[in-house]
C-alpha cells in the first residue's frame, strides 16, 4: 500500500462515535495491518491506546459539530482517501483492494437504496449518493469541492440557504446528502463521480437486503444514532 493513501475517520460532539471509530479502525487492522488511518476527534479525548490504532490524531480546530466529517475532508493527509462513517465494520481482506477499485473519476460511491433511505425521492430530483463511505482525490478541484461542501452545509442548517420548496421540499434541510446534491448537480462544482462494482458490497447498510450483494460484503454500517 501506498503511505500516500489511507482512510479517515471522524468523531465529535459524543464520545460514543470515539468508541464507534475505534472498533472500526480496529476491523480495519485486523483485516489490513499496514493500512494508514487518520482520526480527527478532540483533544480531551485522546489518550495513549489511540496510538496503538491511528497512524494520525488530528485535533487542532475540530468543530464541536454534528457533521465535523465535512469539515475534515479537505484536510485529509492522503492522495486517495477513504471516508468512512465511525459506525461501519470492515468484514473482509478485500479491504487491502479498496484503492484498486479507483477509476480516473474524482470521487467513487455507493449508491442509497430507496427501500433503506429515510429520505430519497423529492419533486426536484433524488438523493442517489450515500455519502457514509467513500473515496476521493485530493486533486486542487476536489478539495475545493469539499470544502465548498461544508461551507453550503453550515448555511443549509442555519437557515442562511433557502431553496424552492415546491421543488426540494424542507426536509431535505437535515441531510448532508442534500448540500452533495445540489454541488453535484446545480453548480460549476461537480466532480466526476463514478460507483463501485458491486457497490452495496463495500457499504452494506444493516437494512439493507442480503441480495445486493455478489460477493462478501466488505464494509457494514452500523447505524449509530
Amino acid at each position: 500500500m501506498s503511505q500516500h493513501n489511507g482512510f479517515i475517520y471522524v468523531a465529535t460532539i459524543d464520545k460514543k462515535f470515539l468508541s464507534s471509530a475505534v472498533m472500526s479502525a480496529m476491523t480495519l487492522k485486523d483485516y489490513w495491518p499496514d493500512a494508514h488511518v487518520t482520526l480527527y476527534t478532540h483533544e480531551e479525548w485522546v489518550d495513549n491506546t489511540l496510538e496503538d490504532i491511528f497512524d494520525n490524531v488530528i485535533t487542532k480546530d475540530v468543530p464541536h459539530h454534528h457533521r465535523a466529517k465535512l469539515w475534515a475532508l479537505d484536510k485529509t493527509p492522503y492522495d486517495l482517501t477513504v471516508y468512512l462513517d465511525a459506525d461501519t465494520e470492515i468484514m473482509s481482506s478485500d479491504i487491502s483492494t479498496v484503492f484498486d477499485q479507483m477509476t480516473d473519476a474524482d470521487i467513487m460511491m455507493t449508491k442509497i437504496r430507496k427501500y433503506a433511505g429515510a429520505f430519497v425521492d423529492f419533486p426536484g430530483g433524488s438523493l442517489i449518493d450515500h455519502c457514509g463511505m467513500f473515496m476521493y482525490r485530493s486533486d486542487p478541484h476536489v478539495i475545493e469541492f469539499m470544502q465548498e461542501w461544508w461551507e453550503l452545509y453550515q448555511e443549509q442548517i442555519d437557515g442562511t440557504w433557502q431553496w424552492d420548496i415546491s421543488l426540494y421540499p424542507e426536509d431535505l434541510r437535515p441531510w448532508d446528502q442534500w448540500a452533495f446534491w445540489w454541488l453535484m448537480n446545480k453548480t460549476d462544482y461537480k466532480l466526476n463521480r463514478e460507483y463501485f462494482e458491486d457497490d452495496a458490497r463495500w457499504n452494506f447498510v444493516n437494512t439493507y437486503h442480503s441480495d445486493e450483494v455478489e460477493k462478501e460484503i466488505v464494509i457494514y454500517h452500523h447505524t449509530l444514532g
